[in-house]
């Protein structure tokens, strides 16, 4: 049985956000949408972790992203529910394609999950895909919420004798408040999650510069109507190795 819906609360700017009034919002930048976007239509789940008391605004992050990226409803649904037993089980086995949970950090969202009633194995929690943890722009806790850490978690991997390895968890971005802007780290992983998706590490390369600059437009003209986001993101084309909307032989892409 799937977990109970949950209420959406304030501090994400509308009830419905798409991924594009995120950035907007300044909840996260266009570099980082575009790697979600990326990991979300390759089907790895997407974990939101909220301040305590903020779960709702959390879920409201986790819908706007997942039902802007072309997850069909019933599934967003599902992802933003309360988390139950079955549920976590389902979200490290390709079963529930998000959920959100009360954490500061990927250690305490690691944690939560280890302990009862989840009890996630330490290998299972391996396939966590991404990670983003919210915290408060301001110093009000019930301000609005914003990305300051993004984590791609690494799958359980075997050597070349068969041994399960267990390979760290890498840092896609970072909120540097001294800044006030976001520091990527994506670039170090990217070889690994091109590896995952089956793709040519430079066509993932050149796929995510698209798509941030597509995210940065849409975000800079104010196209933020989720239902509108999710229908221009499901058209997104892109011929790789030409120019921004062409294909390598220069024609339009469709």
């Amino acid at each position: 049985m799937p977990g109970k819906p949950l209420r959406y609360a304030r501090g994400v700017p509308a009830a419905d956000p798409s991924i594009v009034g995120l950035i907007a919002a300044g909840a996260l930048d266009a570099d980082l949408a575009a790697i979600v976007w990326l990991l979300v239509e390759g089907r790895l789940p997407l974990v939101v972790a909220a301040p305590a008391g903020r779960i709702g605004a959390g879920a409201q992050v986790l819908h706007g992203a997942l039902a802007s990226l072309g997850v069909e409803p019933d599934d967003v649904a599902a992802a933003t529910a309360a988390l139950d037993r079955p549920g976590a089980w389902q979200l490290v086995h390709d079963g529930r394609r998000g959920a959100v949970l009360e954490a500061d950090s990927l250690d305490d969202v690691r944690k939560v999950l280890a302990r009862a009633p989840f009890r996630l194995s330490p290998q299972e929690l391996t396939f966590l895909g991404c990670v983003l943890v919210l915290r408060p722009r301001g110093e009000q806790a019930a301000g609005p919420l914003r990305v300051t850490a993004a984590h791609y978690v690494r799958p359980l991997a075997r050597d070349a004798h068969g041994h399960a390895q267990e390979l760290p968890p890498a840092v896609l971005a970072t909120w540097d408040q001294r800044l006030a802007r976001y520091e990527s780290f994506a670039w170090g992983v990217l070889p690994e999650i091109a590896a995952r998706l089956g793709r040519p590490t430079a066509d993932v390369d050149a796929d995510l510069h698209h798509r941030r600059d597509d995210l940065a437009g849409l975000a800079a003209a104010g196209v933020t109507a989720l239902d509108e986001v999710r229908t221009l993101i499901a058209g997104y084309r892109v011929g790789y190795g030409g120019p921004h909307g062409g294909s390598p032989s220069g024609g339009a892409v469709h």
